[in-house]
């Protein structure tokens, strides 16, 4: 059985770089796993999302998700 994290980044596109172009979309998810190994030397599986689809809350930024089952 596989007991290791995984970090799940999920990026919202701005409406200027959304796209239907997959190969840019993967250039872009490319782009920001290459970049948080090289800044913080963690892998990530980055997800680019639609403009405005990740949910806002009312009053303190929900940034971080646990999904671990302690």
């Amino acid at each position: 059985m596989n007991h290791t994290d995984t970090l799940d980044v999920q990026v919202e596109m701005t409406p200027e770089m959304f796209t239907d172009n997959m190969g840019e979309i993967a250039q872009r998810q490319k782009a920001l796993v290459d970049g948080l190994r090289s800044m913080l030397g963690l892998t990530a599986k980055v997800s680019l999302v639609a403009p405005k689809t990740i949910v806002r809350s009312e009053g303190k930024a929900v940034r971080v998700i646990d999904k671990r089952k302690i």
